[in-house]
């Protein structure tokens, strides 16, 4: 059991790395297109300019 749960946690660690690096690279195509994005902010959808995000 012990090998399909170290198995199961590096699918899910890979996954996760996956997200954040394809979310990098979305972020930093806004920013180069000087294009917008719609995030969610305290349950809400708003619009922001991508350029706004590499300033944080």
């Amino acid at each position: 059991m012990k090998i399909v749960k170290d198995s199961h946690s590096d699918f899910i660690s890979k996954v996760l790395k996956g997200l954040k690096l394809s979310s990098e690279r979305m972020v930093q195509s806004k920013i180069e297109k000087n294009q917008s994005l719609v995030i969610m902010r305290d349950g809400k959808m708003v619009t922001i300019k991508a350029s706004e995000l590499e300033k944080k």
